[in-house]
């Protein structure tokens, strides 16, 4: 039997951490703006989507990438949620 996928909360949390392990940042709150504080550049943002299909198997082409899912590490675990997160390790 297949476990449910992970929530917004667990999944803010796992974003976190994963911005934390392979970006080697600190987000300090799930509504920090990651682009205006200057925590992502566009270098950083592309390792961010790296990282999120390495680790949560999330996929995103270019065609549907808007910069608004990714502002905070509580849009994208909205936005993963969306669509469809896989089910923790």
């Amino acid at each position: 039997m297949k476990s449910p996928p992970l929530d917004p909360p667990d999944l803010e949390a796992r974003v976190s951490e994963l911005i934390a392990d392979k970006l080697h940042l600190e987000v300090p709150s799930p509504d920090t703006d990651l682009f205006e504080t200057g925590l992502l550049d566009s270098l950083r943002f592309v390792e961010l989507l790296a990282s999120l299909e390495e680790a949560l198997g999330v996929t995103v082409s270019v065609e549907e990438i808007e910069l608004d899912d990714f502002r905070t590490t509580a849009r994208i675990a909205g936005f993963i949620a969306r669509r469809g997160a896989p089910p923790p390790e």
